[in-house]
């Protein structure tokens, strides 16, 4: 990922800010591409608080502690990986061949796809749900360039199947030393494509929408926003799912809640 020397300047007082305040820091280390991607699209989310002016964003986040701490958890979380959050995806799996059963196609989204992970993880459980030869289709948006040609090689660390379903596994997955390459068959069924999303989705309906771990960036007015176009591009019957830890947030925005599986929830156009 390449950066501007602003931008560069920006992350490190973020990361120096983190380190004092949550011990979040790599002083005299490098920071990772994912790391940076995060911080990024963190301080793109400030930015539209203080006039595009990314000097001031970085004096918010030393103004207001529970920025910088939402910052800190993001971070935390490392990087993504396949079937995070394991109740949420065995729900899909549980769920989806009779909620869209009959359908001419199934598309699905994500949104802030990072690395590509989720969206190979939607393809896997469509094929199980639907069978190889069902019509499905999906989609991956992330506004970072980088994440996106990563996530279109499907190629990745061992570290990141984990908990990739034995069975899925062998039939999606092909290892390659200590790396996994997503199957080829997939490639005709998933894209990726640079998209912010305060622009919204690629035009279309979607059954399935995942937005997870990208609201903790947003102000009250761009989490509506987001949600909203999101809400808006559900087919009939469709559900967008949030990151647990963001399901309350969605809620108090007065959108239309419906539990998937126990515990499980989603939300209706």
């Amino acid at each position: 990922m390449s950066l501007s020397a602003e931008r560069r300047r920006a992350h490190a007082e973020v990361l120096e800010l983190l380190e004092k305040r949550h011990g979040i820091g790599h002083k005299g280390a490098g920071v990772s591409a994912w790391m940076e991607v995060r911080l990024d699209r963190a301080l793109d989310a400030l930015c539209a608080d203080t006039g595009g002016v990314l000097d001031a964003a970085v004096e918010l986040l030393r103004a207001e502690p529970g920025r910088l701490e939402e910052i800190a958890e993001r971070l935390r979380v490392g990087e993504t990986r396949f079937f995070r959050d394991v109740p949420q995806w065995d729900a899909l799996r549980a769920t989806l061949a009779a909620r869209f059963a009959g359908r001419e196609r199934v598309r699905a989204l994500s949104v802030g796809c990072s690395t590509g992970e989720e969206g190979w993880s939607l393809a896997m459980v469509l094929e199980e749900a639907l069978g190889r030869g069902a019509a499905y289709r999906v989609v991956g948006m992330d506004r970072s360039d980088a994440a996106i040609a990563a996530a279109r090689e499907g190629r990745y660390a061992q570290s990141q199947i984990g908990q990739v379903p034995r069975e899925l596994a062998e039939r999606c997955l092909t290892r390659h030393g200590d790396t996994v390459q997503v199957a080829e068959r997939f490639a005709e069924r998933v894209s990726f494509v640079a998209r912010d999303a305060m622009v919204g989705p690629p035009p279309g309906h979607y059954e399935i929408v995942l937005c997870k771990n990208l609201l903790i960036y947003f102000g009250n007015e761009a989490a509506e926003r987001a949600v909203s176009l999101m809400l808006k591009s559900l087919a009939e019957g469709g559900f967008l799912m949030v990151a647990k830890s963001e399901v309350p947030r969605v809620k108090a925005l007065g959108h239309t809640a419906e539990q998937l599986a126990p515990g499980i929830v989603v939300f209706r156009a």
